[in-house]
């Protein structure tokens, strides 16, 4: 089969292009980059099964002529906010199924018009194909103790999502443009999350290793993220810039993500780590591959969950080094 990888060369499609050339099922990969010279050096680099093409991810009709002859779509363009549903209406519009990598930035009206807009074609979608939103999406469904979920239901509190990464060795810089929208005050460490400093991200929580990594991150934001969007642009830049010098202690993971519960009743909580950096990446490359083969009934933007299971994330995880933990 066909795979055509949006954003190849950034840094999760990278990782990505390497999980689906390695697949036997993938006869051809298309590597879409408007970077087309990195995409280009990559491709032939990585396996003779691919083949590379420019596109601009701001123009879809660019993207609708590249989609002829694909079984499915994985979208890495970022940032998602300015380029994700463009991209999605896209893939609805020619009838191929699409796994973006998503960062939860879709307002429901947009998941609205996106779902009609599968549904229309009889073909699935999933947003949301990394490490949060993503893998917190299978820690929840699949993973968090039924006491937990119980929990949430019962005291109408939905339930919490942190991701943490090591700054000098995971993400893109659409990933820090990401991090610094909106670093918030200091919080807890969330229950069985890798030790560091934890910041409010909206509902959410965002973690870094402690020392220079957390005060930079805290610095930046806090002295540049007032100036309004300029300011948080620049920051983001200045932080992606500086990652060089943001190692962490050793023996520090690269990312983790997961889910609890707040309150006395919690009852427990799931969380994956990652020490490669490469999760996110085989996530969105399984879930594309999924869906050119999907056999199920549902049609339109579908949960993650339901595309992949409880043994597939075991396996994914094992695969790529990683480790799923729940905590009774």
């Amino acid at each position: 089969m066909k795979i055509a990888l949006l954003g190849a060369a950034g840094w999760i499609g990278r990782i990505a292009a390497q999980s689906l050339s390695s697949r036997p099922e993938v006869g051809e990969l298309l590597l879409v980059d408007y970077n087309i010279r990195d995409a280009k050096r990559f491709g032939k680099a990585l396996s003779p099964k691919c083949r590379w093409s420019m596109a601009d991810a701001g123009r879809t009709r660019e993207l609708g002529r590249l989609l002829d002859g694909a079984a499915s779509v994985a979208n890495a363009v970022g940032p998602c906010a300015e380029y994700e549903k463009g991209i999605l209406l896209a893939c609805a519009e020619k009838g191929t199924p699409v796994a973006s990598i998503g960062d939860g930035t879709l307002s429901e009206a947009d998941r609205r018009e996106i779902h009609d807009a599968f549904r229309r074609k009889g073909t699935p979608a999933v947003s949301g194909c990394g490490m949060m939103p993503g893998w917190t999406e299978l820690l929840a469904a699949h993973f968090l103790p039924r006491k937990a979920a119980a929990a949430a239901e019962r005291t109408d509190r939905a339930l919490r999502r942190y991701l943490f990464c090591s700054l000098d060795r995971f993400g893109g810089y659409a990933f820090f443009r990401r991090a610094m929208q909106a670093p918030g005050r200091t919080v807890l460490p969330p229950p069985g999350s890798p030790a560091g400093s934890y910041f409010a991200m909206g509902a959410d929580v965002f973690g870094v290793p402690a020392g220079r990594p957390a005060g930079r991150y805290r610095r930046l934001g806090g002295a540049l993220g007032g100036l309004g969007a300029v300011g948080r642009e620049f920051s983001a830049a200045i932080l992606y810039w500086l990652r060089g010098s943001l190692g962490a202690a050793q023996g520090t993971v690269v990312a983790a993500s997961g889910v609890w519960t707040g309150g006395e009743d919690a009852g427990g909580a799931a969380s994956v780590e990652d020490p490669r950096g490469i999760l996110a990446g085989a996530l969105l490359a399984e879930a594309a591959l999924k869906l050119a083969a999907f056999a199920g009934n549902g049609k339109g933007l579908l949960p993650l969950p339901d595309v992949i299971g409880r043994e597939e994330a075991e396996r994914i995880a094992r695969e790529g080094g990683g480790t799923i933990r729940v905590t009774a």
